[in-house]
């Protein structure tokens, strides 16, 4: 691939001899140590992005610049995504030799060249590739052989990713705590899995949303291998036997913090079980899961009195019977979603209100039987709420778009778009 224009390339700066070096507070910074100044561009932001920035200023700075991007840890190429390609990437890699943590998230121009390029820093910690839509099995290979000890790994949207990857880094690098294989499409199957539970026993954060081939087969597997894990994500896991699975993983994954079932064939027996054995629950999304009940909310609200964000979106069959043990239980909750939760009245928005003090995003978009008194007892008790939907809560005019704002005063000024459910590791 050509080499990206001078005005894109981050170390074009670097390398440019600049013949007037003005007066500058570069001048300054470039009498610092370089472990000085390395530590300084930390604190203030992305530090390879301010050791470039300077250097067009102040040849004594371009110097201490590249001095200390010898000893730099850390590189978010985010910046640049747009333009960004393999010889940057491999310019970047060549200077920054100590490099631990490498961000190469929406650089859809890169190939394999460049993952194999980065693949060459052997103190590798952490490397994301979200949306790096060219990169294969090759590439993910090349890593694993380069940097055994990679913990975080993000493959999500990258779809020419196979099983072959998965088993490569499950097999090579047994430190990785976390996996994100988001959206990597149909070549993801129980093979990778199975890969992973006998080879990353360490791993504590698993993303399978919209991964389709999987089984529960799989997930009883990982299951059964990563005991350790604490967060979950099934996002749009069309899984036949998924109460099974969900068993396996409640009775043997004890430490989940966050577990997201959005779009999954759930059903109250499963959700009973990890609503037992999961204590440690902080975030649990439903949204979508149809065949739930009020019985399963209860089960929830009785064991994860943790809880801080829940989403019941489109949970049609859920009533006030379901939310109001939560209001009781479940004070903690900073965020609480019931879009379409159409059967929801006052008689359940009250309560919350009144017992979740701690609520900043709310959403009772399209429940219907919602009135002036529910949206009252949120604006006067819920001080903290900085988003709250109300999309057609109730009856309008044709001129009547929302509710009547001036009595809930005490919400002006906030957000009232809807927002959809999102996990704390995919945001």
């Amino acid at each position: 691939m050509a080499d990206m224009p001078n005005e894109h390339d981050p170390f074009n700066d670097v390398e440019a001899d600049c013949q007037d070096a003005r007066i500058d507070g570069a001048l300054i910074l470039a009498g610092f140590p370089s472990e000085l100044l390395l530590v300084l561009a930390e604190v203030l932001g992305n530090p390879l992005a301010l050791l470039v920035s300077k250097a067009h200023l102040s040849k004594a700075f371009r110097e201490a610049a590249r001095a200390a991007q010898a000893s730099l840890k850390h590189a978010d190429l985010r910046e640049w995504a747009r333009t960004i390609d393999d010889a940057a990437v491999a310019s970047v890699v060549s200077k920054c030799t100590q490099l631990s943590t490498v961000n190469l998230r929406g650089c859809k121009k890169i190939t394999d060249n460049a993952v194999k390029a980065v693949a060459s820093c052997p103190q590798l910690s952490a490397l994301i590739l979200r949306g790096c839509s060219k990169i294969t099995s090759a590439a993910v290979k090349a890593v694993a052989s380069g940097c055994p000890h990679l913990t975080t790994l993000d493959l999500s949207l990258c779809r020419k990713i196979t099983d072959a990857a998965v088993v490569a880094v499950a097999s090579r690098c047994s430190q990785l705590t976390s996996l994100n294989l988001c959206e990597c499409g149909s070549k993801i199957t129980d093979a990778a899995l199975v890969a992973v539970s006998s080879g990353c026993k360490q791993l504590a954060s698993l993303d399978l949303s919209l991964c389709r081939k999987i089984t529960d087969a799989g997930l009883v597997a990982v299951a059964s291998g990563c005991s350790q894990l604490t967060s979950l994500e099934l996002y749009g896991c069309k899984i036949k036997n998924a109460d099974a699975a969900m068993v396996a993983v409640a009775s043997r994954c004890k430490q989940l913090a966050c577990l997201d079932l959005s779009h999954c064939n759930i059903t109250d027996f499963a959700l009973v079980v990890v609503a037992s054995a999961c204590k440690q629950l902080t975030f649990l999304s439903l949204a979508y899961c149809t065949n739930i009940t009020d019985a399963a909310v209860v089960a929830v609200a009785a064991g994860c009195s943790r809880l801080t964000t829940l989403r019941l979106d489109d949970c049609d069959k859920i009533t006030d019977a379901a939310l109001v043990p939560v209001a009781s239980s479940c004070k903690q909750l900073t965020s609480l979603s019931l879009h379409g939760c159409g059967r929801i009245t006052d008689a359940a928005v009250v309560p919350v209100a009144l017992a979740c003090k701690q609520l900043t995003s709310l959403g009772l978009g399209h429940c219907e039987k919602i009135t002036d008194a529910a949206v009252v007892a949120v604006a006067s008790d819920c001080k903290r709420l900085t988003s709250l939907n109300l999309a057609l809560t109730a009856p309008r005019s044709p001129t009547q778009r929302w509710w009547p704002w001036p009595r809930v005063a005490r919400c002006s000024r906030r957000s009232y778009w809807p927002t959809a459910p999102t996990s704390p590791t995919r945001r």
